[in-house]
């Protein structure tokens, strides 16, 4: 159950070198020029240096999260690129998004993020959706084992096998708090991706939520 959460996890702690809407390097990039970038390969990082055309290239993520998008003139810029009349804005409210008159859930949002030609927002967004998707199993097998362990309590009195079991539950239910939390904002910060992209301001109707932070865990209001 923790290997789902891992997996999720480390998913982001690599470069990936974006080719295409579905075509993607997991990698570790060595150096970004004017005409090409090197890079090592994410499953052989003792293997060779490849080279790559930067004409060939979308955008590439970094492991602490950044980006660096490139425009339809293949020259690398810092989260902003030519404007694309073929995209439209997306707005959130909560975790409904909109675009245009389309409304749209989580996998609703993913299928379309799917179709379109932005694969830093789709894989943004691929990565916050499976950290979340984890958070919320933790918190229902937690949720599993606390009935299972007082199940067992109430029939046994005291049992130290029940007790464990509760404790287990308890450390599931606390875990899944800052996986979900790290998988919303992942998410919601597709939105200002997408159309950062797309050359526009990012635009989010105000709303209420969950926000985790260095001073831990605590209510919003988002605006």
């Amino acid at each position: 159950m923790f290997l789902v959460v891992v997996s999720a996890l480390c998913a982001t702690a690599q470069d990936v070198i974006f080719l295409g809407a579905n075509d993607s390097i997991a990698a570790k990039v060595l150096s970004v020029g004017t005409s090409e970038i090197t890079y090592q390969k994410w499953s052989n990082l003792e293997g060779p240096i490849y080279s790559i055309p930067v004409n060939q290239i979308a955008a590439i993520r970094y492991m602490n999260g950044t980006y660096d998008f490139f425009n339809t003139m293949n020259s690398k810029t810092k989260q902003e690129v030519l404007p694309n009349k073929n995209m439209m804005l997306l707005t959130r409210s909560g975790n409904t998004y909109y675009c245009g008159n389309q409304v749209m859930n989580k996998q609703a949002m993913l299928e379309w993020l799917s179709t379109q030609d932005c694969p830093a927002a789709f894989n943004q967004f691929s990565v916050g959706y499976r950290t979340a998707s984890a958070g919320w199993f933790l918190m229902g097998f937690g949720l599993g084992l606390d009935l299972v362990g007082t199940i067992i309590l109430a029939r046994s009195g005291s049992n130290k096998a029940g007790a464990a079991i509760m404790g287990v539950g308890g450390a599931l239910e606390i875990a899944c708090i800052p996986t979900i939390a790290v998988g919303y904002s992942k998410m919601h910060q597709t939105v200002n991706m997408y159309n950062v992209a797309c050359g526009t301001t990012a635009q989010v109707k105000p709303y209420w939520s969950l926000q985790a932070s260095i001073n831990g865990l605590g209510i919003a209001y988002n605006f």
